[in-house]
């Protein structure tokens, strides 16, 4: 603790700066992930198409178009 007092807390000083700098950046990264998440769910969330929909313009195909598993 010495040898940083004698350097009169600038390495110290310059330190703590940058750890505060990166927790005020890492506080509103998360911050921001969390307002984005929040407006997805409010604008509805993930919409899957309905089962039933256009089942017409759909073939199935025979047993020679599916896949092979060895």
């Amino acid at each position: 603790m010495l040898a940083l007092q004698s350097l009169g807390g600038g390495l110290l000083g310059a330190l703590s700066q940058a750890a505060v700098l990166a927790g005020a950046l890492l506080l509103a990264g998360v911050v921001l992930a969390f307002a984005a998440f929040a407006y997805k769910q409010l604008r509805g969330g993930v919409e899957w198409p309905d089962e039933g929909e256009d089942d017409e313009d759909v073939e199935r195909g025979d047993a020679s178009e599916e896949w092979k598993y060895y």
